[in-house]
């Protein structure tokens, strides 16, 4: 399982209110769903948001030193609290994330970025 020093996630943070929002939704148990490949390049889960239907975020580490923070939450930071939150679930709740496989939507991105480098 991949890990994260608190220090790394400050360092991918647009801004500090960004990661102490992350970390309060982290610490309230704002995940209600914790998902993970099986080649651990991929993080999912779903958060409690303000609106009636809960915000799905991802982290893509398909690219090592270039992750790819995904978000359903209207915010235009990236990463959002809420992708900075998936990674402080990972800090201190790493045994809560289930084995999955990427979805679809992500596989096909994946592939048109691959395509795009090839050129």
């Amino acid at each position: 399982m991949r890990t994260f020093s608190e220090q790394q996630i400050v360092a991918l943070a647009p801004n500090a209110n960004a990661v102490s929002n992350g970390r309060k939704i982290s610490n309230g148990g704002g995940f209600v769903s914790r998902m993970r490949s099986e080649d651990d390049t991929f993080y999912m889960g779903e958060c409690k948001g303000s609106g009636k239907s809960n915000y799905v975020v991802s982290a893509d580490f398909v690219e090592e030193d270039k992750p790819v923070f995904r978000c359903s939450c209207p915010s235009r930071q990236f990463p959002c609290k809420h992708a900075l939150g998936l990674m402080f679930e990972q800090l201190g709740r790493a045994a809560d994330f289930q084995t999955a496989d990427i979805p679809q939507d992500i596989a096909d991105k994946r592939a048109r970025q691959a395509a795009r480098a090839a050129k």
